[in-house]
């Protein structure tokens, strides 16, 4: 959870900056705002693009291990208790449905017909160092998976810890 978490502190971050920069001057807050994207700002298109694709689950974007890791979760579950496999095809079912809607964003990022304001966006420095970061930050744990799920698994692991020593600590106080 630690894992597909970090993914998507990046993932979501870079979805709405960008639309909070490309609906900031327009009267809109329809998807349709986002036509011709692709042609006025090429960096917030891959932005976002990637943002989709991310949030889609497809590879190498942390997107796709955030999912794969969660479902190999709920699979190993399953396992022991037979009903995670209704939760994990539950799932699988979310993902293939979403797929139609974040591809929906690309298209109209990239070939979307509504649109008659083609002129250069402009956005200052942070705007473009948070997109540069946010795209790095999905590329890096998508391409990468193994240190952020070390550094996951050494959180958990001292969060088990302290859990255990609280509960200790709570049952030798209250006999």
């Amino acid at each position: 959870v630690l894992y597909y978490l970090t993914g998507y502190l990046f993932t979501v971050l870079a979805a709405f900056a960008v639309i909070i920069i490309v609906t900031r001057d327009s009267e809109s807050d329809d998807i349709t705002v986002l036509a011709g994207l692709g042609q006025r700002s090429p960096l917030l298109a891959a932005t976002l693009a990637l943002a989709m694709i991310s949030l889609a689950g497809i590879p190498p974007l942390a997107g796709f291990f955030g999912k794969f890791l969660l479902l190999k979760s709920i699979v190993e579950q399953g396992a022991v208790q037979p009903a995670y496999y209704t939760l994990a095809a539950v799932a699988i079912i979310g993902v293939v449905i979403s797929l139609y809607y974040y591809f929906g964003v690309v298209r109209t990022i990239y070939w979307g017909q509504n649109t008659t304001d083609l002129t250069p966006m402009n956005f200052g420095l942070p705007a473009r160092a948070v997109a540069v970061i946010c795209v790095a930050g999905m590329l890096f744990f998508g391409l990468y998976p193994n240190p952020g799920m070390e550094e996951a698994n050494h959180a958990a692991k001292s969060l088990s810890f302290k859990a255990h020593v609280g509960l200790a600590h709570a049952a030798a106080s209250h006999p």
